[in-house]
């Protein structure tokens, strides 16, 4: 089953590498830019849960890097993906190509930025804690996540593509999905009844694993991330075959907006 032919794949890549490229360029600090956005919300939230309201836990600062910087890549990637049809306008009224690569090139973008990030962030954490055996893990994760935000994100863009207004309830749905997804807390800190219902948001079950390779230096959940793939590449495979059956439809409505 291949959901989109290799070619299209490194175009994608290279299109992602290109607008971020000229992302940077933009910015005074250029690719300084996305090191500093996970950096300052850390700041933020590190402020307000030590000193206004402390938690008391070990580590507080890293164990808000390693959510923030994780959710960025997640939150980027669904929240471009709302008018990436749209952006891919141009190219939709010249050629035909296959509608998925188009939120794969929001996905693409974000993933490179916080690949970025991430380098930097896993450098801090080696000097903060130590480098870890139980780092082996983090390919699986990154693997699993990249795939559950290109199937969140896909559908995003379809929805989006039929009602534009939509992507102010994604927004803000994002907003929710953060706080509920323990970027601040532990989720097991919360009362055990509340647990399983946090843990619905496959993304605080991806902090969760991420944190215990990173600041616990124990093993992820393999099963778990397995399952993750497993799923979202099921979801690509109906996503893709919807994207097929409305080919004309959608282009239609690009076109017409």
């Amino acid at each position: 089953m291949i959901l989109i032919e290799n070619h299209y794949w490194r175009y994608a890549f290279y299109r992602a590498y290109f607008n971020l490229i000229g992302e940077a360029s933009r910015y005074y600090l250029g690719w300084l830019w996305w090191f500093l956005e996970p950096v300052a919300m850390t700041g933020v939230f590190y402020l307000v849960f030590t000193y206004i309201r402390p938690s008391g836990m070990e580590n507080f600062s890293l164990f808000i890097l390693t959510g923030v910087t994780m959710w960025l890549w997640f939150s980027n990637g669904v929240a471009n993906s709302t008018a990436s049809l749209f952006v891919g306008r141009s190219i939709i009224s010249n050629m035909r190509l296959p509608k998925l690569m188009f939120p794969l090139v929001s996905v693409a973008s974000a993933t490179l930025k916080q690949g970025f990030v991430f380098l930097i962030v896993l450098t801090v954490m080696g000097f903060a804690i130590g480098p870890s055996p139980a780092w082996f893990y983090l390919p699986v994760l990154a693997l699993a996540q990249f795939c559950l935000i290109l199937a969140v994100a896909s559908i995003v863009s379809i929805v989006c593509c039929y009602v534009r207004d939509l992507r102010f309830v994604v927004s803000s749905g994002l907003t929710l999905l953060m706080f509920c997804s323990g970027l601040f807390f532990p989720i097991d800190s919360m009362p055990v009844e509340w647990q399983p219902y946090f843990r619905l948001n496959p993304m605080a079950v991806m902090l969760e694993q991420y944190r215990l390779v990173l600041l616990y230096q124990t093993a992820a959940n393999l099963a778990w991330c397995l399952k993750v793939i497993a799923g979202s590449v099921l979801a690509l495979y109906l996503i893709k075959r919807a994207f097929e059956w409305m080919d004309l439809t959608l282009t239609r409505r690009v076109m017409d907006s």
